[in-house]
């Protein structure tokens, strides 16, 4: 059944979307690729397997050297979309927490900054999974800016942080960056397919 389902979705697929699939062969799954040949073959895009060793058939090597992987098909899309965005739902699991401790502590003021962040972020991030707009990672960055910034003068004594305090923060920023900006490109990659194919 699952095979069939498979098939089907593989000779739904135009000539130019086909030829994507076969540049891109090596990550499909072998059932997937057979019957992306089977179908090639029917439609005489290719006469038999040997034609994939020419040049168009060849994945472009940019394309497998960039730090934003490219991903075949709306299912790997939801499965990295969908981890990438529990990732965010882990941070503002922090600043709630932090805000909840210094309201305990009696900073009022600082707590609910911390709330509002942390509420803020979370929001946005249930936004961004169901919308899928590719403006809401900018909206993001933009908060968490604010949000270093915030935490930065929120120090009693700069000059008491270690070198590896900063270098975990530093590292904890960089991933967030990077997890924010690939959202941005999945997002933005998929919106030019699907006006391409559309």
């Amino acid at each position: 059944m699952e095979n069939e389902e498979l098939k089907n979705r593989i000779t739904s697929l135009s000539d130019d979307q086909l030829i994507q699939l076969l540049k891109l062969r090596d990550s499909y799954q072998p059932e997937a690729v057979g019957f992306a040949l089977q179908e090639a073959m029917s439609r005489q895009i290719i006469r038999s397997e040997n034609d994939l060793q020419s040049a168009k058939f060849q994945s472009d090597s940019s394309r497998s050297k960039t730090i934003f992987p490219y991903l075949n098909d709306e299912t790997q899309f939801q499965k990295v979309f969908s981890s990438l965005i529990r990732i965010l739902y882990l941070v503002a699991v922090i600043p709630i927490v932090f805000g909840a401790l210094n309201l305990l502590e009696g900073d009022v003021r600082g707590g609910l900054v911390l709330l509002g962040l942390g509420l803020l972020w979370g929001g946005l991030s249930v936004r961004l999974q169901k919308q899928q707009h590719a403006q809401t990672p900018l909206v993001l960055m933009v908060l968490l800016l604010f949000g270093l910034i915030r935490a930065f003068f929120s120090l009693n004594d700069p000059s008491l942080l270690q070198v590896t305090d900063l270098v975990v923060y530093g590292i904890a920023v960089l991933l967030l960056t990077y997890v924010l900006v690939y959202l941005r490109v999945l997002l933005v990659r998929k919106k030019n397919n699907e006006h391409h194919s559309g």
